[in-house]
């Protein structure tokens, strides 16, 4: 959060929620704001965004484990507290959105003040790595037979080059290396299947780096490299805090679809996160092949929308329900 509002422009900046309760300061969330048009102009909603800013060129950088800072005494009780504020703000503001988060919002306290939610659910993977103790850090054990055959093939492959190797960045210099490397390797892959990528946005690239410069010699940033022999298949740009491991970007050398550096560089990973001491390897959101066959959890993560009484969300949830309708009966 620091790093955000250090990189955002002075206009941009969110402003700061307090919760306070007896005179003293419980809990602490930014709040962006916004005025959007949604179906052709006809639906204008005056947005606020929790930990976000409300705009989308900023709003890249894809919040995920969302939520509000609290004293330990109210990290249960804030959310009902922030419905029934916004409750309040009927005049002021329109919808209150609160993007990547693992907590349901209370449906009693939406529904006692009489507001509309909508949901956006993801699945978000992530692998116990308690669970590799055994293994001592080997991922076979707890893969499907059919993961199995294909990792060990993946492995077998790459071999062929060389010894596998995981190298992670030992100073900063190092990570922004490794980070440049990684930023080729991903623009490569995406524009070969002709999609947009993270570093399309002017402000991706200047925040992580501002990122790592600000975070990486105390551990919060991980720039990892994996290699076959000579050959480098695969950077991770990962996050750490306390005993957990977020696998955020990431770049292969992938021109051959037939190959899967990948799967390799993210079992490596892994491996590596265990005798770290990590307790925990963050796929976050999003479903893809890789994630859900190596997972040992899988839990949704939400995109919520909490909706002020207006006839206009009404009528377009209508609208969208009948898209729904007629796309289903076709």
């Amino acid at each position: 959060m620091g790093t955000l509002l250090a990189a955002l422009p002075p206009t941009s900046r969110p402003k700061l929620l307090r919760g306070c309760a007896n005179g003293a300061t419980v809990a602490l969330a930014l709040l962006g704001a916004d005025d959007t048009r949604r179906r052709h102009g006809l639906v204008r909603s005056r947005g606020l965004f929790v930990n976000e800013t409300g705009d989308p060129r900023f709003d890249s950088l894809t919040i995920e484990h969302n939520g509000i800072l609290a004293a330990a005494e109210w990290e249960l009780s804030i959310w009902s507290e922030l419905v029934s504020w916004f409750a309040g703000l009927h005049g002021e503001a329109d919808e209150l959105h609160i993007g990547g988060s693992l907590r349901r919002l209370p449906e009693a306290a939406i529904h006692r003040y009489g507001l509309g939610c909508q949901e956006t659910s993801v699945p978000s993977y992530s692998v116990d790595l308690s669970r590799l103790q055994p293994s001592g850090g080997e991922l076979y054990p707890v893969l499907s037979a059919n993961a199995r055959q294909q990792l060990r093939r993946a492995v077998r492959h790459f071999e062929r080059f060389g010894a596998l190797r995981l190298s992670e960045a030992a100073n900063t210099a190092e990570a922004f290396s490794f980070f440049d490397a990684m930023k080729r390797l991903h623009c490569a892959s995406w524009e070969r299947r002709g999609k947009p990528h993270s570093f399309t946005g002017e402000f991706f690239e200047p925040f992580h780096r501002l990122l790592i410069e600000r975070s990486f010699d105390a551990g919060g940033t991980q720039l990892l490299q994996v290699s076959a022999g000579d050959r480098v298949i695969g950077y991770l740009y990962n996050f750490r805090l306390g005993n957990r491991v977020y696998a955020y970007q990431s770049g292969f050398d992938d021109a051959d679809s037939r190959e899967r550096p990948g799967v390799v560089t993210h079992f490596l990973a892994i491996r590596h996160a265990f005798r770290s001491g990590a307790q925990v390897y963050d796929f976050m959101a999003g479903h893809n092949r890789l994630k859900a066959s190596f997972a040992t959890q899988c839990e949704p993560m939400l995109w919520q929308i909490v909706q002020q009484r207006r006839l206009a969300f009404r009528l377009e949830h209508l609208a969208r329900r009948l898209k729904q309708t007629l796309v289903q009966s076709h």
